[in-house]
């Protein structure tokens, strides 16, 4: 019989670059590598049995993003064994046993938590571009010490931050990707509002 196991991991340095759609190899041959045995999908052509937190686009640093995998065991130093397997830029920072019937992660993942800066422009404008974009989709705003904005937006599979950079862009309020420093620190349930 399979576990669920629910990771909590970090992206940073290079490896924000990995898109969305490579993340379910990077986990499954990490596994392997580890000596893992991950439960296989059933039908014609099987798959590891893995599901992700809303998508996230490539360049976005993650520092708690979240990773449904079954596995066939779970031997006592998983994390461990995990984090001496993956990528470099890639950290299991928590390992969560959800209870057997609980709810997929597209389900439970309701709020975001991001922090976003831009060198050349004022904290200010780009903390009116969020609230014009996301309207009442944002939960909480502020600006830090450090003129970071932060903010916690609901739906994230619906809002996606990709889609706000997009309209940016589409405005002229910035060029590119390139100009926006932009993480994602939480996602879940209900994320903590922090500086």
């Amino acid at each position: 019989m399979s576990v669920r196991i629910r990771l909590q991991y970090s992206k940073r340095g290079g490896a924000c670059f990995v898109p969305h759609i490579a993340l379910a190899q990077v986990f499954s041959r990490s596994a392997t590598r580890a000596g893992l045995k991950m439960e296989m999908t059933q039908g014609f052509s099987p798959r590891p049995k893995i599901s992700f937190a809303p998508e996230l686009p490539a360049g976005v640093v993650a520092l708690n993003e979240l990773v449904d995998i079954y596995f066939e065991d779970v031997p006592g130093n998983l994390k461990e064994l995990l984090n001496n397997s993956l990528p470099d830029g890639f950290k299991v920072n928590e390992i969560i046993y959800p209870l057997e019937n609980s709810v997929s992660l597209g389900k439970i993942c309701k709020q975001a938590l991001y922090y976003s800066k831009c060198e050349n422009k004022q904290a200010h404008d780009l903390k009116m571009q969020a609230e014009n974009y996301f309207n009442d989709q944002i939960l909480k705003i502020k600006l830090n010490a450090e003129n970071w904005l932060i903010f916690v937006v609901s739906n994230p599979a619906q809002n996606s931050i990709g889609g706000w950079i997009k309209n940016m862009i589409a405005n002229d309020f910035i060029k590119g990707w390139h100009e926006i420093n932009l993480v994602r620190a939480a996602i879940g349930s209900s994320v903590n509002f922090y500086d």
